[in-house]
C-alpha cells in the first residue's frame, strides 16, 4: 500500500454552502451514532422509535455546532428491520440539507443509501462524495463479511469510508493499551488497504475507539482518562499515516444528564479538539456507554462545543483590544460600563451562553429555578417548534419516495 488515501476531501451537502472538508484542520462533527435508547426529561430511558430518530435528524438540522447528521442517530424500534435503512435513510436526506452518513453493513443497504444519495443529489453517478459510511472490524482479529460488502461498495463508487474497530483493553484487546492501539492499528490498516485495493484514492478515515472495560463490573467504560489517551493516539497516528481522523466526542457512562455527564462530555470533546481529531461522531447527545441518546444532552453538548469553539478563538491584540488611550482617560475610580467602546466590543469577544445560567439567584429562582436539564428540554420544545423542512424539489422527493416503496416492496416480498 503506497498510500492511505487523499489528506482531505469534501463531502457535499444538498445545500452547498453545507459542504465540510475534512482533514484540513478543525473538527467536522456528528451527533450519536447507534444508540437502541433514548432518554427524555418526559419519559426517562426507553426503546427508540422512528419518531425519535426524526426529532434527532432536525435537532442536527438546526445545531451549527453539528455539520453532518449520523446515520443511527438512534436505531427506531417501531419499524420493520429489514427496511430500516431504507425509513432512515430516506428521512435524513430530506429532513437536513447538511451532508448525511450512510448505512454499510452489507451490500445491498450500502448500495440502497448511495441510490438515494444519487437521487437527490441527481448525480446518480456519484462523481462527487455525498455521504459517509462506517465499517467496523470484529475485534480482535475478524471483519464481518456483510461490513467488509459495504466497504467495498462504498469505495466503488468513491464514497469516503470511516474505518473504526472498537478494541476493549482486558476483553477484545490486551490490558495494555500500547497493545491495543497496535491490535486497532492493524484492524484499521486492513479496511483502509482493502478500500484502496476495491478503488485506488478512495477517501478514507482513520478512526479508532478503543477503550477499556471496566474488570469489576465488565462494563464498557468509553470515558476514562484511557479513553482520552486513545484519542490522543489518533491525532498522532493520522500525522504519520497523513490521512483524516475519526475519535472522541461528547462521551460519558452516566446514566442520565448529570454532573458526571457534563464532565465527562466537556473533558473528551476538549481532548479530540486538541488532538486534532478531523471528524468526531458521538459528538453529541450520547449517554450510557454509546447505549443512549438524550436529546436534552446533544444540546447540552452542542453548548459545550460553543465553548470550545470560543477558547480556540483566542483574544484579540490589536491596538483597539488594548484600549490604552480609553484606561487613560477613565478616573481610576470609575468605570467602563457606560462606554461606547465597550457596548461595541462586549457583543464580539464575549461568547453569550445559550443553556448555562448567570443570572442571580433570586432570577434564577424567580424564573422556576431549572436546572440544565430542564433548561435543555425546553430549548428542545422550542427548537423543534422553529424547524422548517430544508426545500427539496417535488419531483426528486417523488423519485425518492418511488425508490423506497419498491426496495421495500422487494425485500418484504
Amino acid at each position: 500500500m503506497r498510500r492511505a488515501g487523499p489528506s482531505s476531501f469534501t463531502v457535499h451537502a444538498r445545500n452547498p454552502e453545507n459542504d465540510v472538508t475534512i482533514g484540513e484542520g478543525g473538527s467536522v462533527a456528528a451527533p450519536a451514532f447507534g444508540p437502541p435508547n433514548v432518554a427524555t426529561f418526559e419519559d426517562g430511558r426507553r426503546n427508540s422509535t422512528l419518531a425519535d430518530y426524526e426529532d434527532l435528524i432536525k435537532l442536527t438540522q438546526l445545531q451549527d455546532q453539528l455539520q453532518v447528521a449520523s446515520y443511527t442517530t438512534c436505531e427506531p424500534h417501531d419499524v420493520d428491520q429489514a427496511v430500516k435503512h431504507l425509513e432512515m435513510i430516506s428521512r435524513s436526506l430530506t429532513l437536513t440539507d447538511k451532508p448525511v452518513m450512510s448505512s454499510n453493513y452489507g451490500a445491498d443497504r450500502a448500495k440502497a443509501s448511495l441510490e438515494m444519495a444519487g437521487i437527490v443529489h441527481d448525480d446518480p453517478d456519484l462523481s462527487e462524495p455525498y455521504v459517509i459510511g462506517l465499517a467496523n472490524s470484529v475485534p480482535p482479529r475478524r471483519w464481518d463479511a456483510r461490513m467488509a460488502e459495504g466497504l467495498m461498495v462504498h469505495a466503488r463508487h468513491g464514497q469516503p469510508i470511516v474505518v473504526s474497530p472498537t478494541v476493549m483493553s482486558s476483553a477484545s484487546g490486551p490490558a495494555p493499551l500500547a497493545g491495543t492501539f497496535a491490535l486497532e492499528n492493524a484492524n484499521i490498516l486492513f479496511g483502509i488497504t482493502l478500500a484502496q485495493l476495491t478503488n485506488p484514492g478512495t477517501p478514507v478515515v482513520y478512526g479508532p475507539q478503543a477503550s477499556n472495560i471496566d474488570v469489576r463490573y465488565g462494563s464498557f467504560a468509553t470515558a476514562g482518562p484511557e479513553r482520552a489517551l486513545s484519542i490522543s493516539f489518533t491525532g498522532q497516528m493520522g500525522e504519520f499515516y497523513d490521512v483524516p481522523t475519526r475519535a472522541g466526542g461528547g462521551l460519558t457512562d452516566s446514566k442520565t444528564v448529570d454532573d458526571q455527564a457534563g464532565a465527562e462530555s466537556m473533558w473528551h470533546l476538549d481532548v479530540t479538539t486538541r488532538s486534532g481529531v478531523d471528524f468526531v461522531i458521538h459528538a453529541a447527545g450520547v449517554l450510557d456507554s454509546y447505549s443512549t441518546v438524550s436529546p436534552e444532552k446533544l444540546v447540552l453538548d452542542c453548548e459545550r462545543l460553543r465553548y470550545l469553539e470560543r477558547y480556540r478563538e483566542g483574544y484579540d491584540l490589536s491596538e483597539d483590544a488594548f484600549a490604552l488611550d480609553l484606561i487613560r482617560e477613565t478616573d481610576p475610580d470609575d468605570h467602563f460600563l457606560n462606554e461606547r467602546h465597550t457596548l461595541t466590543h462586549s457583543k464580539s469577544e464575549y461568547l453569550f451562553p445559550e443553556l448555562y445560567t448567570r443570572k442571580s439567584y433570586d432570577d434564577w429562582t424567580d424564573a422556576g429555578s431549572k436546572d440544565g436539564f430542564e433548561a435543555a428540554h425546553e430549548r428542545v420544545v422550542e427548537l423543534l417548534a422553529e424547524y422548517e423542512r430544508p426545500e427539496l424539489d417535488p419531483d426528486v422527493r417523488q423519485d425518492l419516495d418511488a425508490f423506497v416503496e419498491e426496495a421495500k416492496a422487494d425485500i418484504q416480498s
